[in-house]
């Protein structure tokens, strides 16, 4: 198997901003990056992962509840009523 390491130069703006190349940007996906900065002052871009494709990752093996929201909310009501009487 090979690999080819591509490297893209793009400039830095007075505002210390840069653009990261629309082929990385289609290929991430991603709306942040994480900056990883060596002790030698090399830096490695990769894209952060998305919050809502993290909890997805975050299954177990029991279905779900198709009413756990509507429980959830009882159980609210529930303890919010209680609170409102021992006042």
């Amino acid at each position: 198997m090979f690999y080819f390491i591509v490297m893209v130069r793009t400039r830095i703006s007075s505002k210390g901003q840069t653009t990261i190349p629309s082929a990385l940007r289609k290929k991430w996906k991603a709306a942040q990056v994480f900056w990883d900065i060596s002790p030698d002052g090399t830096a490695r871009v990769s894209p952060a992962p998305d919050l809502m494709s993290l909890l997805g990752s975050a299954s177990h093996d029991r279905p779900r509840d198709p009413d756990e929201k509507k429980k959830a909310r009882h159980a609210i009501g529930r303890e919010a009523a209680q609170e409102g009487r021992s006042k």
